[in-house]
């Protein structure tokens, strides 16, 4: 099945790429919002889908336990991991209101929302809402081009609890192109994190045009004692 073209009005993914400031972010993602599920996520973007499933593999299903959703947009990751691990709890973070809109408005199985609570932040700046809160950190579509870079996610990663645990999907061109690997050994090296476990994934399905672009799963834990 062919992906659908982009009508002359529609935001495409080359002007999420395109983005450099967190002003520009706030602007584009406030404006595509409202249609951000039916022209983007619908078009076989299986990425949120599938870190969810990947971080539902890393808690038992009795397990009651805090998430914080990075960049958590229209709440994709949320609603499919709620489906998958509905006792935990989920909070949401973004940088623009309007997509926290769209995810407040996504309900559980039992018609309790998704999300428990949502921050609006610009992760480029030090965290104030929450420091050694959560048990895991989860994120797809946030560390990419255009977004969040390897010094965001270490200093992100703050908000999981000592041995907490973040699952977090970072573009492949963008981890290749960025510095991710010398960054994230250094922060190893000093025991900021664990060493990661990668596992590479696909962001689209093969109905979509873009369909062979990769992402990496990055698991690592927060080490008890931190260098801070």
């Amino acid at each position: 099945m062919a992906s659908r073209k982009k009508g002359k009005d529609e935001i495409s993914l080359a002007d999420a790429y395109a983005l450099s400031t967190p002003e520009e972010n706030k602007t584009l993602y406030d404006k595509w919002a409202p249609t951000y599920d039916a022209e983007f996520v619908a078009d076989d973007y299986i990425y949120p889908r599938i870190v969810a499933e990947f971080l539902a593999t890393l808690i038992e299903d009795d397990e009651q336990l805090s998430v914080c959703d990075i960049g958590c947009g229209t709440g994709a990751i949320g609603e499919h991991f709620a489906r998958l691990r509905p006792l935990c709890e989920i909070e949401g973070v973004d940088i623009s209101p309007q997509m926290i809109a769209q995810a407040a408005t996504k309900m559980r199985e039992d018609g309790t929302p998704v999300y428990t609570e949502f921050h609006e932040v610009d992760l480029k700046k030090p965290i104030y809402f929450a420091q050694s809160i959560y048990d895991f950190m989860v994120s797809a579509g946030t560390f990419t081009l255009g977004h969040l870079g390897a010094s965001d996610m270490l200093a992100i990663s703050r908000v999981l609890k000592p041995l907490g645990i973040a699952c977090v999907g970072i573009n492949k061109q963008h981890f290749e192109q960025h510095g991710f690997r010398p960054v994230i050994a250094e922060a190893v090296e000093e025991r900021v994190i664990t060493q990661p476990e990668y596992v590479e994934v696909d962001i689209y399905g093969p109905s979509s045009e873009h369909h062979g672009d990769k992402a990496i799963i990055a698991v690592f834990g927060r080490p008890s004692l931190q260098n801070e």
